[in-house]
């Protein structure tokens, strides 16, 4: 099997775990809410656990959406180019966009490993160390920009050859 194949395989087994936790987040603040105003008995940690899930749930997708070509782009522009033109657009924009995500990510790891050094910085009710919040979210920008490299190349290799003038999204 490819290391492509691969790749989007571990990206839909995320997605189908960010589908499955975000389940359990709705499941989580329905119960909240009858706790709270049926038996007047909130569960103090149901809100901070799914502000958590929200960030978990977009750093296990991300990526998974970009391959699907499902991020929001400006259809009725790139569609007034030339399917050649087009893929050297988008191959050019996903490449810039891998450096930008390239820079949040190793930025994000070096936070992640500065909070490691300084001890438990803890936040909220539930007194996680911030770096455990962190590290999710840099490996979510990292299989991201994996993916826009591969987009790119994609792109830039269809521009180059002219293959699939006809299909390009």
């Amino acid at each position: 099997m490819k290391a492509g194949a691969i790749f989007d395989r571990f990206l839909g087994v995320l997605m189908f775990a960010a589908c499955v936790i975000f389940v359990f987040a709705m499941l989580l603040v329905c119960t909240h809410v009858v706790m709270r105003y049926a038996l007047n008995q909130p569960i103090g940690w149901a809100l901070e656990v799914c502000e958590y899930i929200l960030v978990g749930i977009v750093s296990l997708g991300m990526a998974w959406l970009l391959k699907e070509e499902g991020h929001v782009k400006i259809d009725f522009l790139l569609n007034r180019f030339n399917p050649k033109p087009r893929a050297l657009l988008i191959g050019i924009t996903s490449a810039l966009s891998a450096v930008a995500v390239l820079i949040i990510v190793l930025y994000g790891l070096r936070e992640t490993l500065n909070l490691i050094e300084m001890g438990a910085v803890e936040t909220g009710l539930l007194r996680i160390p911030k770096a455990y919040l962190l590290f999710p979210l840099s490996i979510g920008c990292l299989l991201f920009f994996f993916q826009l490299v591969r987009r790119s190349y994609k792109h830039l290799r269809a521009w180059r050859t002219g293959e699939g003038q006809g299909t390009m999204h």
